[in-house]
């Protein structure tokens, strides 16, 4: 594999990134550090090892350090979990959460309403 492939692997994870996860950065590193917790823990290894093979692959003498078939089924993986991530289903799913949260300190506070009037002898 050379650098030219690798890189080209790279500007393909970091689109999907960009689009599918909405992390932005300069670097596939940056990108990967922000989407913290929306990329599973193997995946997050996979795109930690495709960010420092891209690191070492410009260097002449340490480019020979970078395991070709390991970088490529990282990228398999990364490119195939990231497709199959959904922007709209995740922006769904947080506002049902944040929904949720809302109606449940609806529910707490309306319990204590009524406990304090059942006490104070007002129902």
């Amino acid at each position: 594999m050379t650098g030219d492939m690798l890189d080209i692997q790279i500007a393909e994870v970091r689109k999907l990134m960009e689009t599918q996860l909405l992390c932005r950065g300069k670097t596939l590193h940056v990108q990967v550090r922000k989407a913290g917790r929306l990329l599973p823990r193997n995946m997050r290894r996979d795109a930690v090892y495709l960010a420092q093979a891209e690191t070492v692959m410009h260097h002449p003498k340490l480019s020979r350090m970078v395991d070709v078939d390991k970088a490529a089924k990282a990228h398999g993986r990364l490119v195939d979990f990231l497709s199959k991530v959904d922007p709209k289903d995740r922006a769904k799913g947080v506002l049902l959460a944040w929904l949720g949260s809302l109606a449940f300190a609806a529910i707490v506070v309306f319990i204590i309403v009524v406990t304090v009037m059942v006490k104070r002898g007002i129902v």
